[in-house]
């Protein structure tokens, strides 16, 4: 059996790796219509109450986050939809990568709250060892 042979034939585990993409549509789309509550609660940035150009920039720039998560999200659920799972489990690891800058971006910006995002990572390889067969 070959290393990009293996694939899972399990129904639950296609399924739980289509939940990992409602969750990253889920952050997008709370980005995109609350980048407030995103910026505030999950990134931990601490914002003026005065509005001025640079709160707008920073809003945008969540709003961009935002619609980056959620076509992650669709595109996790498309390949759940077309796709094999071999496919799934590589897109999901390779989504890890996501998770893994976004912690460094936070560590820089507001010196911790890293590991709210790195804790998926162990989720994203199992999720994908799964379903590459690993576990079968």
């Amino acid at each position: 059996m070959s290393f990009l042979g293996l694939s899972s034939r399990s129904p639950l585990s296609l399924n739980a790796g289509a939940a990992c993409g409602v969750f990253q549509l889920t952050l997008g789309l709370i980005g995109v219509f609350r980048p407030q509550v995103m910026l505030q609660e999950i990134w931990g940035f601490k914002l003026s109450s005065k509005p001025s150009q640079e709160l707008l920039l920073i809003e945008c720039l969540q709003q961009l986050y935002g619609i980056r998560n959620i076509a992650l999200g669709l595109m996790i659920l498309a390949v759940r939809t077309f796709a094999d799972s071999r496919t799934l489990g590589w897109v999901l690891m390779t989504d890890m990568l996501v998770a893994f800058g976004d912690g460094i971006i936070q560590k820089k910006g507001t010196g911790g709250g890293e590991w709210k995002h790195w804790s998926f990572i162990p989720v994203g390889v199992g999720m994908g060892a799964l379903l590459l067969g690993y576990f079968d």
